[in-house]
């Protein structure tokens, strides 16, 4: 790989965010700026997100650790703004061969939210009884461990290393939360209580008031073996985050993407953390403006959206929502679907678009939902984001025939006001807008151009690109205002084009 090419090299403080829905290479480009950063810090949400990272043939998976973490002499850290689930830090830490890893190369910030065996029950639970209504969580508390850090009963990883406050604290909790519990039946709650998240049936039933005493003695048996674990890697990262800046160079690893977004997002169908660039660098320890440079990623020109919520340029429409969303459906896919990526049923096409760009959630193992490109939405993003943007997993189309690029939206809906704007059946939209009630009326307007029919993933000059894919890309420019700064034709490191100046707008 080519030294990073940083234009001014006053930039101290790099942030990497997603565009869209995730699952768009963040951890790639993490990992390639980390030969540049001395820390590297992720800011927001928990053990929900999955970055992958290929190098030197090998695949390597985080959650919340930071991808910077394979990197000898790097500091990571999990900043202030995330939510902190001690079992599962432990495990990752396990599962990627970094037991007993030097404390100096992970510091845990001690104003973390931390998650509470409550906060898996209940996340579960409330999917459980949404039914087909249920927004796709992934059942690991993040959701309701952020509530209680607005509702003011929320802990933070500095509890579970002072025993006698973190017993009082979680007996507190406990007891505040059990008639909600209460409120789910009896039979949800023991299925809820055997997974193996919640160490299968280690703890005693949340709803019963009468055991409330023997419940906080199980969870401090568990949380403070944890903390002894965890002990040396939590501090205050804030401080030393912010003394550092300017001085060393600091790589904010985002996570999620800038459409699930509890600020910005296609509500309600968002995560429960900020992941904008200001989201990011707040639970960083920092200001937006502390950032020097910030690069969105966004796949392009195929896309892709895990769980529920309204994806206009979906292939396969509603078939293929119910179908990533249904139960087995992965291993149904190698069974009873090909692999032609020209396929006349746009469904079809779908899986095998899925298949050849591995389209399963690294958390959820989940099939994504595939589409074309939308700039409605990346023009919305745009609007609070950076213009610098990175595109990914273009080789995935390597063999289509035809790329479509959603241009505009026509709303097919009822009149609905949006603010002061009325917003009739019929209307062309060029500009998303988050409300899923909205959004879920558009469909899209495309503008066709002929496949590449060329493999790129050897390419490594914007010049050696196909004309086909440079028009393609040239449009998205153009269209959106964007500043292209990297290509990504492949998983690894190598697989990664600087674009020129002159190509960028």
């Amino acid at each position: 790989m080519k030294k990073n090419r940083l234009e001014d090299e006053n930039v101290k403080t790099i942030a990497i965010t997603c565009l869209q829905f995730g699952d768009t290479g963040k951890g790639k480009f993490v990992d390639l700026y980390a030969d540049w950063a001395d820390i590297i810090i992720r800011g927001t949400g928990g053990d929900n997100a999955g970055h992958t990272i290929c190098a030197n043939g090998k695949t390597y998976v985080t959650h919340l650790i930071p991808s910077g973490i394979f990197r000898k002499g790097k500091i990571n850290i999990i900043g202030s703004g995330t939510v902190v689930n001690p079992k599962s830090i432990i495990e990752e830490l396990n599962n990627l061969g970094l037991k007993g890893l030097n404390s100096g190369r992970l510091m845990i910030s001690m104003n973390a939210g931390l998650i509470l065996p409550m906060h898996i029950a209940w996340d579960k639970l409330r999917e459980y009884a949404a039914g087909r209504g249920k927004i796709g969580s992934t059942g690991k508390g993040i959701g309701p461990a952020y509530a209680d850090r607005i509702d003011r009963y929320g802990l933070t990883m500095n509890d579970i290393l002072n025993p006698t406050i973190f017993r009082k604290k979680v007996k507190r909790y406990l007891a505040y939360k059990a008639p909600f519990f209460k409120t789910f039946s009896a039979e949800a709650r023991k299925l809820v209580m055997n997974c193996d998240q919640l160490n299968n049936g280690f703890y005693y039933d949340f709803g019963d008031e009468n055991i409330i005493d023997e419940n906080v003695e199980c969870i401090c048996e568990k949380y403070l073996e944890y903390a002894e674990i965890l002990r040396p890697m939590i501090a205050d990262t804030d401080s030393y985050v912010r003394s550092q800046l300017g001085i060393k160079n600091i790589l904010l690893e985002g996570s999620q993407g800038a459409l699930l977004s509890i600020d910005k997002g296609t509500y309600p169908f968002v995560t429960s953390s900020d992941c904008t660039v200001a989201g990011l660098a707040k639970g960083a320890g920092l200001k937006e403006s502390d950032v020097d440079k910030s690069f969105g990623i966004a796949k392009a020109p195929l896309t892709s959206r895990v769980g529920k919520g309204s994806f206009p340029s979906e292939i396969g429409g509603d078939q293929s929502e119910a179908w990533c969303n249904g139960e087995g459906t992965r291993e149904l896919e190698e069974k009873l679907y090909g692999d032609d990526v020209n396929a006349q049923d746009e469904f079809l096409q779908g899986v095998a678009l899925r298949k050849k760009g591995f389209e399963y959630g690294a958390t959820t193992k989940r099939p994504r939902r595939v589409g074309w490109l939308d700039l409605p939405l990346l023009r919305y993003v745009l609007q609070f984001s950076s213009p610098d943007v990175i595109f990914t997993k273009l080789d995935v189309l390597d063999e289509c025939k035809v790329i479509k690029i959603c241009k505009q939206y026509r709303y097919c809906g009822e009149t609905v006001y949006h603010g002061n704007r009325k917003i009739r059946n019929g209307d062309i939209l060029d500009v998303a807008m988050k409300d899923d009630e909205i959004l879920s009326q558009c469909e899209c307007i495309y503008e066709e151009f002929p496949g590449w029919l060329e493999d790129i993933t050897a390419c490594r000059e914007y010049s050696d690109l196909p004309q086909n894919l440079r028009n393609i890309l040239d449009y998205v420019i153009a269209k959106t205002g964007c500043k292209l700064h990297m290509i990504s034709v492949g998983p690894d490191r190598e697989q990664t084009i600087f674009v020129p100046e002159e190509n960028r707008r």
